[in-house]
C-alpha cells in the first residue's frame, strides 16, 4: 500500500511539473515535428538498399532482394576507386588544416590590439560564407594552365605553366589548399572559445617565474585545450568516409576522373544521372556505418591513451 501512494504521489508531481511548464513543452512541438517528420520518416528509405527498387511501385512495393544490392556495388571497380579517393582527399586537407587551425588560433589568441584582432576574424571567417560555385570559379581564373593568374606570372618570370586542374598530383594538392582557404578560419572558432577560459593568473605565475612566450603556450595554453584539440580530432576522424559534393564536383574535370570521382559524385551520377536508386542507398549506408565505426574506433584509442572521449 506505501508502495502503490508513492507511486500515485509521484505520478502527480509529475502531472503538476508537466502542467506548470505547458508553454515550454508547446514551444517543443515545433521542433519534435521537425525532426519526426524530416529526419526519423524518412529514415525507412534506407530500406531501398536491400531492394530491387521500381520508381513506380514506390519503396512499399518493391521487392526485398536482400544483399543483392552490396554484392554488386563490392563487386564494382568505380566504388573501391571513390572510396580510396574519398580518403586520400579528406587525409590530405586534414593533415593541412587541422594543426592550421590550432597555430592560426594560438596567433589570433596573442593580438592584443581589439580592434585590429576582430577585423583579421572578420576576414578569415568570411570565405567559409562563400558559395563552393563562387570558389571553383576563383580556382579556375587563378589555377588554369593557359590563362590561369598563377600561371602567367610563372611565364612572366621565365617558369614552365603547372597544370594544377589538369594533373592528378596538382590537382590534390589545388584541391586541398581551395578548401583550407575556406574553412581554416571558421574552424579557429572553438579553439578561440576554449583559449578564451584559460586561467589569467597561470600565466602570471608563469611570467613571474620567468617563462617565455613560447614556454607559456607550450606548458599552459596547449595543455589547456588538449581535451578541445583531442574532441575536433576524433569528430574529424569520424567523417573520412564523407565528402561534399559541391567541391570534387565544380573542381573536377573528365583529365582527372581517376582522382575526383569521390563517393559523394559517385553516388550523385548513380542515383540522379542514372536513376539507380538501389545501388546510391546501398552506398551511402555503407558510408555511414564505416563513419560509426571509425568514430568508435578513434574514441576508444582516445580513452585507451587517457584523454576523455566523446561517447
Amino acid at each position: 500500500m506505501e508502495t502503490a501512494r508513492r507511486t500515485r504521489k509521484n505520478r502527480r508531481q509529475l502531472l503538476r511539473s508537466i502542467w506548470n511548464c505547458r508553454l515550454l513543452y508547446l514551444m517543443l512541438i515545433p521542433v519534435l515535428a521537425y525532426y519526426i517528420i524530416f529526419k526519423y520518416i524518412p529514415m525507412y528509405g534506407v530500406t531501398i538498399a536491400f531492394k530491387n527498387y521500381n520508381i513506380f511501385r514506390g519503396v512499399l512495393g518493391s521487392e526485398w532482394c536482400g544483399f543483392d544490392v552490396f554484392r554488386k556495388i563490392f563487386d564494382s571497380e568505380n566504388f573501391w576507386r571513390s572510396i580510396r579517393n574519398t580518403l586520400i582527399l579528406n587525409f590530405a586537407t586534414l593533415l593541412a588544416y587541422f594543426p592550421l587551425t590550432i597555430i592560426l588560433s594560438l596567433m589570433l589568441n596573442e593580438v592584443s590590439h581589439a580592434g585590429f584582432k576582430k577585423m583579421s576574424q572578420s576576414i578569415l571567417y568570411l570565405p567559409h560564407f562563400v558559395s563552393w560555385v563562387v570558389v571553383a570559379g576563383i580556382a579556375t581564373n587563378l589555377f588554369t594552365q593557359q590563362g590561369g593568374t598563377v600561371n602567367l606570372i610563372l611565364r612572366s618570370l621565365g617558369a614552365d605553366p603547372i597544370p594544377f586542374l589538369s594533373d592528378n598530383k596538382w590537382w590534390i594538392i589545388t584541391y586541398v589548399i581551395c578548401n583550407v582557404w575556406k574553412e581554416v578560419g571558421w574552424g579557429t572558432i572553438i579553439y578561440l572559445a576554449a583559449l578564451s577560459g584559460v586561467d589569467e593568473t597561470l600565466y602570471e605565475a608563469a611570467y613571474l617565474d620567468g617563462a617565455t612566450k613560447f614556454q607559456r603556450l607550450v606548458h599552459i595554453t596547449l595543455p589547456s585545450i588538449k581535451s578541445v584539440i583531442v574532441v575536433m580530432l576524433i569528430l574529424h576522424l569520424s567523417k573520412m568516409m564523407t565528402i561534399g559534393l559541391d567541391a570534387p564536383l565544380l573542381l573536377g574535370n573528365d583529365k582527372v576522373m581517376s582522382v575526383s570521382q569521390v563517393i559523394s559524385t559517385y553516388v550523385y551520377r548513380l542515383g540522379i544521372e542514372n536513376a539507380k536508386f538501389s545501388e546510391a542507398t546501398a552506398i551511402g549506408l555503407f558510408q555511414s556505418v564505416v563513419n560509426v565505426i571509425i568514430l568508435l574506433a578513434a574514441d576508444k584509442f582516445t580513452r585507451m591513451i587517457g584523454e576523455e572521449g566523446i561517447i
